[in-house]
Parts: structure tokens; C-alpha cells; sequence
């Protein structure tokens, strides 16, 4: 015998319906006193520390969301099992409705303590380092539940069951207007290559000796200026440019070298903090602590075949030589109670002058990932208004019988 959660899709959003059934299985009579539906939503954290000789101390914080409730039965009625199934359907709200949250600190403006926050997106970490573990989530649920007949000795009991729902954010920018913060890297190269005469060819004993003593040969100074977008969408393209600037008075050379791009390599690097409670009886003491992930999003290499090499120029786009974009599964900026999840973008990149290679690397200080869903401000503000009109539906909800006509069931 159970009792089971039927609905055509697990994806939802802020303003979205979840619609579905609630039905009993089995081949047994069972005495009923109610069937509930919950819609709820919790984020949770957790760090284990080691303290040595097989001690530990352990760290947990939890953050309610949102609970609405809807009674589906209320008896007490004794029913055969197969074949009941009752409607139902919420709406998530915009913001949360939290109640009973651990008492967690502001540090640093890293967590949002707001009550009334946006809510966040469904998501999972976790870190095992040295000396400690910490994990963390925001789920979101749908939570049926059969309590049975209290009076009766021989009740089955209480039946429970959960389906987890995949909740996404959405974002208020339709159009997103390219705002950029600017990378610089110093690049001198010294070579007997950039002497005329000597660009191609095999190099004699004296001169690759010459070449150790960096000091007597011709230098070419560049700057690499790498242009990262503070903000980026999800499934969408990301644009990055490069450009290069020749320092003429700062080089020897009369004239500028060709510089070629070999190798680009694009990485998201996620960092996710977490706060908790020492404990949760007496909310004494507390704990944070953070990690990184790191996210391979593009790359491109000339390096088998230079040939094919482009030539760095005043001004070019990285988009147009590899697919630059953040995939879709990953998670939106965020901060709530207890967990925050920020980003930084990364680029490193080869590049060749008068045949030798030098390295840079770029990254940004915050980069905001925006979700690949646009809602318009207006309808979020109508939603907003109508969501908490969901709540203990129960007086509203009709008795067993007109529900069991309603939904065709069978007695």
C-alpha cells in the first residue's frame, strides 16, 4: 500500500502552477483520518569539524522557505485503497514566507536575513576538505501525506511521500546592455628574432648565446587588455574581447611584431559560503565557511597548427572564435539565509611573439550570472500580490465524497 504524487512536470518557477494528483495504491481497506498536500522549501547547511582522536563538532543551519498546505480528505472514512486520487495545485510565490529561521548573523553582506527575500534557486554543494566537511541545499517539495485513524487499534498507520521539484529563477532584464571591467597584462619579449634578418631560420651557436643575456637583445613591449562582462546570462553568449596595444616608445624594435593567438581557455569559478549553528537547541556558537568549484566553459588551441593562428589585433572577439557561453545546469547568483553562491570569471591565454610563447591570466572580481528566464516586472508584481492566498486550505476544500465525484474515483 502507498500513497503517490502524480504530476507531468518537476520543472518550475516563481508564478508557475504545479498541478497534480495524490492517489492511493494497494489491495487493503484503510481507516482515514486526513490526506494532505504540501508545497515546501528549506535550505539547510552543514560543516562537520575535526577535532582529533575521533572527536568531531558538528555545525548545522536551517532556513524554512515557504509551507503552504491543502487538505485533500478528511474523514474519518474507511476506504479500499486502489483507485482514490485527489486534484490539487499551488502557485509558487515570489518571495519567501519563512518562519522559525535559525537566528544567523549578518557578516559582511554575505547573507540576505530577510524574511521577505526573493527565493532561491534548487541547489546542492558540498566540500570535503582537510579537517572539515560542509554541505548545503535548497530543496523545494511536494509532500503528500496520510495520517490513519488514531482510535482504531489495528490502523495501518501513516503513509508519506515526497517529490522533489526542480525550481528555477527568473530574470527582471530583458535585454542585457554589455558592461565590461578591464584586465591588463605587461608583456616584454626579448628576442634575436625581432632583429631584421633573423625572423626565420636556424640561429648559430653565437647568437643562441647571445640570447641568454636578455639585456643586449631587441625587446618588444605589448599590453594585453582583456574586456570581462560583470554580467552574464545563462545558455547565452558571453562576450569577451581582447586587445592589444604596442608600447613604441618602451620597445626597440622599429616596428611592431606580429602577435598570434595559441591557446584560450575560458573557466567559471564558483565559490559557495555557508553559515550554521553549533546548537540547535541553544543556538550557541556558529560557523562559516567556503569553498570553490572550478567550471571548464570554452577553449580553443592553435597549438598543433600555428598556421591557423590568428593575429592579435587592437580589438578581438573571442566569440566569434569558440563558443563562449555558460551552460544552461548551472546555478544563478544567489544569497539567502544561510548560503550564498557567487561567481568569478576566468581567461587564460597563450600568445606567440617572434617564436616564443607567453602566458596570461585575467579573471574578474564578481561576475553576476542571470537566469536564462525572462519575466516581465509587471507580471511578477500581479503574482506577487496573489500568492499568499495559498495557504491551509482546508476549510474551502469539499469532503470526501464531492471530491471523490470531482476526480472520478472509485469507492
Amino acid at each position: 500500500m502507498s500513497i503517490r504524487i502524480n504530476i507531468p512536470n518537476t520543472k518550475c518557477r516563481a508564478g508557475t502552477t504545479v498541478s497534480g494528483t495524490v492517489s492511493l495504491h494497494g489491495d487493503t481497506s484503510i481507516d482515514v483520518e486526513l490526506i494532505t498536500i504540501s508545497l515546501v522549501g528549506r535550505c539547510k547547511t552543514k560543516v562537520v569539524r575535526s577535532n582529533g582522536q575521533n572527536s568531531s563538532t558538528t555545525y548545522r543551519g536551517r532556513a524554512p522557505l515557504l509551507e503552504y498546505i491543502q487538505v485533500l480528505f478528511r474523514g474519518p472514512n474507511t476506504m479500499k485503497t486502489n483507485g482514490h486520487s485527489w486534484p490539487f495545485n499551488f502557485t509558487f510565490p515570489i518571495r519567501c514566507v519563512a518562519r522559525g529561521v535559525d537566528p544567523f548573523k549578518q557578516r559582511l553582506g554575505l547573507f540576505d536575513i530577510n524574511p521577505q527575500q526573493t527565493l532561491p534557486p534548487s541547489f546542492a554543494s558540498e566540500n570535503h576538505s582537510f579537517g572539515w566537511r560542509g554541505e548545503c541545499f535548497v530543496k523545494y517539495e511536494l509532500e503528500a501525506s496520510l495520517i490513519g485513524n488514531r482510535t482504531r487499534i489495528f490502523s495501518l498507520g501513516d503513509l508519506k511521500t515526497e517529490q522533489t521539484l526542480d525550481f528555477t529563477t527568473t530574470r527582471d532584464i530583458e535585454t542585457l546592455n554589455p558592461d565590461f571591467i578591464e584586465k591588463i597584462q605587461r608583456i616584454a619579449c626579448h628576442s634575436l628574432r625581432l632583429q631584421p634578418g633573423h625572423e626565420d631560420g636556424p640561429l648559430t651557436i653565437k647568437e643562441k648565446l647571445q640570447s641568454i643575456r636578455t639585456s643586449k637583445l631587441p625587446v618588444a613591449m605589448f599590453n594585453l587588455h582583456m574586456l570581462l562582462p560583470k554580467v552574464g546570462i545563462l545558455a547565452h553568449p558571453l562576450p569577451l574581447i581582447l586587445k592589444m596595444e604596442h608600447d613604441i616608445e618602451a620597445s626597440t624594435t622599429q616596428s611592431p611584431p606580429i602577435v598570434t593567438l595559441r591557446k584560450c581557455i575560458v573557466e567559471l569559478q564558483a565559490k559557495t559560503y555557508i553559515q550554521c549553528i553549533r546548537d540547535e537547541f541553544f543556538r550557541e556558537g556558529d560557523e562559516q565557511r567556503d569553498w570553490s568549484d572550478e567550471f571548464h566553459i570554452a577553449s580553443i588551441d592553435y597549438s598543433a597548427n600555428m598556421e591557423q593562428a590568428p593575429p592579435v589585433t587592437e580589438y578581438m572577439d573571442l566569440q566569434k572564435l569558440m563558443r563562449i557561453k555558460v551552460p544552461w545546469h548551472h546555478k544563478t547568483t544567489f544569497s539567502t539565509f544561510n548560503i550564498r553562491r557567487t561567481y568569478q570569471l576566468a581567461v587564460k591565454l597563450s600568445v606567440d611573439c617572434a617564436q616564443k610563447t607567453f602566458k596570461a591570466e585575467f579573471a574578474s572580481y564578481k561576475f553576476d550570472l542571470l537566469a536564462a528566464d525572462y519575466a516581465s516586472p509587471m507580471a511578477t508584481q500581479e503574482q506577487e500580490v496573489a500568492a499568499p492566498a495559498y495557504g491551509d486550505l482546508s476549510g474551502q476544500l469539499p469532503r470526501y465524497q464531492d471530491a471523490k465525484l470531482a476526480s472520478g474515483a472509485i469507492p
